[in-house]
């Protein structure tokens, strides 16, 4: 079991949990405490659920089911476990789903307010205070929610407790009990980020290893969050060619850009939930697909659309033999679109590029594809390519 704490965040649905979590790890970052928000229920609900268009993400979101093999995933990221974690988890667990819990260290339980219920309230913290308990985990934080109302901190010793209102998605949490909680967060939580990167890039498998974050200010985004027009920037800042690994929160896109920048030489990447793994190759055809698994071509007037999909939320990298990759089109560029973790984007970034005249990765939050690699003097290496 790793020395990380897993602070889990449960109540009932419809509580506005996946918000609340959003909310944490988003005031997390801003304080640069180290973290990862690890999603235990199989809903695909990421940061994109709340800062892409919601109209957007009505259409892309998906329901998974809670089936073993998901179950035996969670499990096998929370005891392995990379970095402190905050676990989001369904609001209806069965008996295995709760055994799962018995992996996370620390507990904040969100209760949605009922107005044709006054007593629901009562009830439902009694159901998942006893759920806690019997697995030995330590709650931190007891909070009604509510779409209208005040937030209020009632006690912030030993437990927090208190309202937050208006978790909707779309929106971001406020208020002094939701302040006193990334406070605690903020204590438990307690590895300097400047040690914890420290550490992950001392096992990176080779020599040149980026810190994305940082590497990002040193070209000139001061706040660390990449934006596409650094591409080229980076592009010219980087031997080609060379074996290459990435750290750090980045999107997608810039991911991809960055395994065809090494390429043909290795690229490695390190997963939130893997630790450092190197992209996959993935089969032209095979006997039995991963869950839900689905690619799926598109060919538009402007370009090639391969879109992928999964009903699992967490793809296996450790059968990836079990992931199809259809053919492509060889005439016109290719926009790559799907929830799938940025291992497999690097991945088929690295066996399709190299063959097409421009590759681009779409991004929800953009509402557009990056393009990421380019061979054709028209279609310019960080430029935004709109997306229906």
């Amino acid at each position: 079991m790793s020395d990380f704490p897993a602070v889990l965040i449960g109540g009932p649905p419809h509580s506005g949990k996946s918000v609340l979590v959003y909310s944490l790890t988003r005031a997390l970052r801003a304080a640069r405490i180290p973290h990862y928000a690890l999603r235990a229920c199989p809903d695909g609900e990421g940061d994109w659920a709340n800062e892409a268009d919601q109209a957007l993400v009505q259409t892309i979101r998906s329901k998974g089911a809670f089936s073993p093999e998901f179950m035996g995933r969670v499990a096998d990221y929370l005891q392995k476990r990379h970095l402190p974690l905050l676990v989001d988890v369904g609001g209806k667990p069965t008996p295995e789903q709760e055994n799962v819990f018995a992996h996370c260290t620390h507990a904040i339980l969100l209760i949605g307010d009922r107005a044709n219920d006054p007593d629901a309230f009562t009830r439902d913290l009694a159901v998942w205070r006893q759920m806690m308990q019997r697995q030995g985990i330590t709650i931190i934080a007891e909070l009604k929610s509510s779409l209208t109302g005040q937030d209020e901190l009632n006690t912030v010793e030993p437990i927090i407790q208190g309202m937050i209102t208006g978790l909707e998605r779309g929106q971001t949490a406020d208020g002094p009990a939701f302040t006193a909680v990334v406070d605690r967060l903020s204590g438990l939580f307690n590895i300097p980020e400047a040690e914890l990167t420290r550490r992950h890039l001392a096992q990176a498998p080779v020599e040149l290893t980026l810190d994305l974050p940082a590497l990002a200010r040193t070209l000139g985004q001061a706040d660390g969050y990449w934006q596409p027009e650094q591409l080229p920037i980076l592009w010219d800042y980087l031997p080609a060619g060379k074996p290459l690994a990435a750290y750090g929160r980045a999107p997608n896109w810039l991911y991809a850009a960055l395994a065809m920048i090494a390429y043909p030489a290795p690229f490695w990447l390190f997963d939130a939930r893997l630790g450092w793994v190197e992209p996959p190759r993935l089969p032209a055809e095979s006997s039995s697909h991963q869950t839900g698994w689905q690619a799926i071509i598109q060919e538009k007037a402007a370009c090639t659309l391969l879109e992928m999909k999964t009903h699992s939320q967490y793809l296996a990298i450790d059968e990836a033999e079990k992931l199809p990759l259809v053919a492509i089109p060889s005439g016109q560029g290719l926009v790559l679109s799907g929830k799938i973790p940025h291992w497999l984007v690097t991945a088929v970034t690295r066996q399709c590029a190299p063959y097409l005249p421009w590759t681009a990765v779409y991004q929800p939050q953009l509402q557009s594809a990056v393009i990421v690699n380019s061979q054709v003097p028209h279609m310019l290496l960080g430029e935004r390519f709109p997306i229906d």
